[in-house]
């Protein structure tokens, strides 16, 4: 706070110093009305050095929130955002984007750290900011957009608030779906990501089969449409899920392809602790399924879990 405070009055007085420089400058060269340029300029000059100099430290909360470091980023954030307000205020065709980026890296730090009322209040300003910029060019800003609404609706689903959180991801997903047709390894991800928590809000509402259909497409994309040979951490829980809500339906020859090839996947994927604790809580929920699963047909089960897996089924189903 002392830190923020004196940044604050630096800023201030190199204002006050500048302002009355320059206008001191106007004066003496070309009269009283260049003064007031002078002392208008004097004003301004210091704030928008500071803005520039500011952005420097913008790429190290969001290169701290990849690290899981989100209180370092939430104190970085902080300290910079009065100043970043003033120039989005006086120069918004300049500064509007970098405060929509602050509000997005604010909020997703706040929801890891389940402030999740402070994490929504951010995200709807940074979501606000963002429609207003993608009305006028989006294609410059539906990645923004999308990411933004992405963000919310795991924050609303957080909140307990599950048929928020798929009215915001709908949106994301349509804007994912564009956006794939022009860089598919880009977006074909995020794409199965947003369908993955859409198909888990939608079974909370009870809404099984919409469920199932979002859960399918999300596996589809991630085994069948993106390149290389390692599939992305959120795949794992995309089956798992696809294959739990395949139990659901009875589906259990399918059930086990899915739950085998999830958590396979999720056992042999090496992850960063909060990755690790979102890893544990897919195969918990899977678990139920799974034995369900098994004591359906244990012959059918074994030979499936074979063939996608290569081992025998965990010893812990058959006790």
């Amino acid at each position: 706070m002392h830190d923020r405070l004196m940044t604050r009055r630096n800023v201030i007085l190199a204002d006050l110093v500048c302002a009355a420089g320059l206008g001191a400058v106007g004066w003496m060269q070309f009269g009283p009305l260049w003064a007031l340029g002078g002392v208008g300029a004097g004003l301004l000059a210091p704030t928008l050095a500071y803005a520039t100099y500011a952005g420097f430290f913008m790429p190290q909360p969001v290169a701290l929130v990849a690290r899981g470091r989100h209180d370092e980023a939430l104190r970085i954030l902080r300290r910079h955002e009065r100043e970043l307000r003033q120039m989005a205020a006086a120069l918004p065709s300049q500064f509007r984007d970098h405060l929509a980026v602050h509000l997005a890296v604010r909020a997703y730090a706040l929801h890891k750290l389940h402030h999740d009322d402070e994490a929504l209040r951010s995200s709807d300003e940074c979501v606000a900011i963002y429609q207003a910029l993608a009305a006028d060019r989006p294609a410059r800003y539906a990645p923004e957009l999308s990411g933004a609404l992405g963000t919310r609706s795991c924050v609303l689903a957080a909140l307990d608030r599950p048929a928020d959180a798929i009215a915001a991801i709908e949106p994301a997903i349509r804007m994912y779906r564009n956006l794939a047709i022009g860089q598919p390894e880009k977006y074909l991800p995020r794409l199965a990501e947003a369908l993955t928590d859409l198909a888990e809000w939608l079974a909370d509402v009870g809404k099984s089969p919409e469920a199932l259909t979002a859960a399918h497409e999300a596996t589809g994309i991630y085994w069948h449409k993106l390149p290389g040979p390692e599939l992305p951490a959120p795949a794992a829980r995309a089956a798992l899920l696809e294959g739990r809500l395949l139990c659901q339906q009875a589906d259990y020859h399918q059930a086990a392809k899915m739950l085998a090839r999830g958590w396979s996947l999720a056992q042999s994927q090496q992850k960063e602790e909060e990755q690790q604790k979102e890893k544990e809580d897919a195969l918990a929920a899977a678990a139920m399924a799974l034995n369900t699963v098994y004591h359906a047909d244990p012959g059918d089960f074994a030979t499936v879990w074979c063939a996608e897996t290569g081992f025998e089924p965990p010893g812990w189903l058959k006790s």
